[in-house]
């Protein structure tokens, strides 16, 4: 803070006026000084923000669920906010009826961001890396597949990009060459050996295709949506870790102390005994920050 000093001259003999210049100069400083002081003091002891509300999708509940308890330990009020996919989340996040989320991996997050100007933010480290797969209720191996099956694939710019690399590596397609940093579309396949179908459906909806619309589909495999859907695993795609999931905060929140327990909570060993337990009997999430 700046103040402006207010001097005035006193017609005296020339020492004295020396002297109660002096003086008032150190009256001066010493004024600021304190004033420094009291402002770093106000700075220092200004509560950190401590009620934080964490937005996810239901399929992370299991990941988040035990962190409410751990940072209420170190004196935070953390509240779990289902909600309905990845848009609703990413939008209540920049509007600010969240404070972060944890949903997505990060070409979501970037396409997102590139898509609508904002500057949400990945935090670091990057938790666990999602697997690509191929799963069916009619068909138990790649084998068995027909030329000219339907197969659901995502809606959204990066996981149908990243859909389409994996029926590449597979061998079923080939795709054009597109410029650095863009993704692939339907648009971009120059071959389609197998004749397969393709259904874009939302990312959440992809296994429930299964039930009338699709003969395959590819999700990112967990062991709970093939209990739920009785699907079989035909391919996982384990080599690509190219889409880590993240945290996401508002840039502007991203060196706060509340962001930097958050982050302590998500590296934890809880959080490494849930992923592993999630592995089973498959493996489908690799961790990131071990």
């Amino acid at each position: 803070m700046k103040r402006k000093g207010i001097i005035t001259s006193l017609l005296v003999m020339t020492m004295t006026g020396a002297l109660l210049a002096g003086c008032g100069g150190k009256t001066s400083n010493s004024g600021k000084t304190e004033e420094k002081e009291s402002t770093e003091k106000t700075e220092s002891t200004e509560p950190e923000k401590t009620d934080i509300k964490l937005g996810i999708t239901a399929g992370f509940t299991d990941f988040t669920d035990y962190i409410p308890d751990m940072m209420k330990e170190w004196g935070y009020n953390v509240e779990i906010v289902t909600l309905d996919d990845p848009v609703v989340a990413d939008n209540a996040l920049v509007e600010g009826s969240i404070d972060a989320s944890y949903h997505q991996h990060l070409p979501y997050l970037e396409a997102y961001n590139k898509s609508n100007g904002t500057n949400l933010h990945a935090c670091e480290p990057y938790i666990m890396s999602s697997m690509d797969s191929i799963v069916s209720l009619k068909y138990s191996s790649v084998d068995e597949v027909p030329d000219g099956a339907t197969i659901a694939v995502a809606n959204d710019d990066s996981n149908l990009s990243v859909n389409l690399e994996d029926l590449q590596e597979l061998g079923w397609i080939k795709l054009k060459d597109i410029p650095e940093d863009s993704y692939y579309t339907l648009f971009d396949i120059e071959e389609n050996k197998k004749n397969l179908n393709f259904l874009e459906v939302d990312m959440s909806s992809r296994a429930a295709a299964l039930q009338d619309e699709a003969d395959l589909a590819m999700i990112f495999y967990t062991n709970t949506g093939a209990a739920k859907y009785g699907y079989h695993l035909l391919k996982i795609f384990d080599e690509n870790i190219a889409y880590p999931q993240v945290v996401a905060v508002r840039d502007e929140d991203k060196d706060s102390q509340w962001v930097k327990d958050l982050m302590k909570a998500f590296t934890s060993d809880e959080q490494v005994e849930r992923i592993n337990e999630k592995n089973q009997p498959d493996v489908c999430w690799k961790i990131l920050f071990e």
